[in-house]
């Protein structure tokens, strides 16, 4: 399953769940072709953006839950030696390349497009889909928290520019009703 949840300003806009049309013999082929989808759609959706008068600035941070597809797409001179996965490999290493897109890892327990690929309960989500659909306050400058760190991924500078796409912070996160985020 692919699962890929489109935000604008910390706003979902778009979504996408859908069955691979691929078998593949592992996790590394399939997470090569669900980034390799998120690319394709990132850069509609920017076009689109354009087409509408909308400046499009600086990187799409995509988000993956497998730290060695994100590791060996975006290291420029990773060797990809698996041959099947070659077309998603070079099309997620060509946006890359471009400055259109960075990838990152995110934990797969803080990653909310996990809700549309994997079956869940009610309270293993809850705190995925809270702060998406209660968030109060500016959505431009969202702190994401890490695994096992104080320290918080913040997707924007205090001005608003994107001049770092991800820079750390080491501020406490903000408290939330939920019991974790």
């Amino acid at each position: 399953m692919t699962g890929v949840l489109h935000f604008l300003n910390q706003t979902p806009i778009d979504w996408y769940s859908k069955k691979q049309g691929t078998v593949e013999t592992a996790t590394y082929g399939s997470e090569f072709v669900a980034a390799r989808t998120a690319t394709d759609q990132v850069h509609d959706l920017r076009l689109t953006l354009r087409y509408l008068g909308v400046p499009v600035k600086g990187k799409t941070i995509l988000f993956g839950d497998n730290e060695s597809v994100v590791k060996s797409s975006t290291i420029p001179h990773s060797v990809l030696k698996k041959r099947h996965c070659a077309l998603s490999y070079h099309r997620v290493r060509e946006a890359i390349a471009s400055n259109m897109l960075c990838f990152a890892h995110l934990y797969g327990e803080f990653n909310p497009a996990d809700i549309l690929s994997k079956h869940w309960g009610y309270q293993q989500v809850w705190h995925l889909m809270h702060p998406i659909l209660f968030w109060v306050g500016d959505t431009a400058n969202i702190p994401v928290k890490t695994k096992g760190s104080d320290k918080i991924l913040s997707i924007r500078d205090s001005t608003g520019d994107e001049s770092t796409p991800i820079e750390e912070v080491a501020h406490e996160a903000p408290q939330k009703e939920t019991s974790e985020s």
